[in-house]
């Protein structure tokens, strides 16, 4: 009995020190094992991508990294696609063509609302300056009750959809019917075109100078003037004459966007001149 009894006092005690033991050892150590690190470096050409740092977008303080020269050549393009296509944005042309048909139907409070939501809207589109022009018909031509200027859409609108006889036909029987309307330089403006589409240059160049009159003060004068000049080469009564014309628009318009080109056609025809 002694023996038994030694021996299960020896059992507690190794019980008691397992259990000892166990409670001593730490709690991390009794996490999950970590999966081991793939230590090999990669290869090229086996799925992994490296992305090269783009000075341009480096953060302050960076230190730069070694820049993948095909990866620089693609994000220029990117940079100079952007350029080229930003100033040729065309972001709600639909907005402008439903002003524009609006106009060509006489509905002139439609025309102005929808003018000037596109024009304060879409500021990049190159139609804007289009779409200023007419707000400014309709806000300064309403005369007649917008008769003539209504007159002046359907000119529009014929010449547009391929009638251009009847174009200058509707023009010139809105001018001989309100001969002073506000819109009747861009009227004149519509003749002198079609005149020069049909090769009529006499009539092209009477109606061009009709609008630069230096009393007229029409914001169509110098592209009226330029028209005028082109037509009488076109008409064979000399560079002189031409000259005379091409050189009342550089004094008159210096500012004009038609003005560089202008300068220099006239300094390549003086100059044939003196040959």
């Amino acid at each position: 009995m002694r023996t038994l009894a030694t021996w299960r006092r020896a059992a507690a005690l190794g019980l008691a020190l397992a259990i000892a033991a166990a409670a001593a050892v730490p709690l991390r150590a009794l996490a999950a094992p970590k999966h081991a690190e793939d230590k090999t470096p990669a290869k090229a050409g086996k799925g992994v991508t490296t992305v090269p740092t783009v000075p341009e977008l480096q953060q302050p303080g960076q230190q730069p990294q070694p820049t993948d020269p095909r990866a620089m050549d693609i994000y220029r393009a990117i940079l100079r696609s952007g350029a080229a296509r930003g100033a040729a944005d065309t972001l709600g042309d639909g907005l402008y063509r439903a002003a524009l048909e609006a106009f060509y139907q006489g509905q002139m409070d439609s025309t102005q609302a929808r003018a000037s939501q596109f024009a304060r809207t879409y500021v990049r589109n190159l139609k804007v300056n289009d779409a200023l022009e007419l707000s400014l018909l309709v806000k300064n031509c309403r005369d007649f009750d917008y008769q003539p200027l209504r007159a002046y859409g359907r000119v529009l609108d014929l010449r547009q959809s391929g009638h251009p006889d009847s174009a200058a036909g509707a023009a010139k029987a809105a001018l001989e019917r309100w001969p002073g309307a506000q819109v009747r330089y861009h009227l004149r403006f519509q003749m002198a075109e079609l005149a020069r589409e049909r090769g009529d240059h006499a009539e092209a160049v009477a109606q061009a100078l009709a609008i630069a009159d230096s009393t007229s003060k029409s914001r169509l004068a110098p592209r009226a003037l330029k028209l005028a000049g082109d037509e009488t080469i076109a008409m064979g009564q000399g560079q002189e004459r031409a000259l005379r014309i091409y050189q009342e628009l550089l004094e008159r318009y210096p500012d004009s966007p038609l003005a560089p080109g202008v300068r220099s056609q006239v300094l390549q025809m003086r100059k044939k001149l003196q040959l």
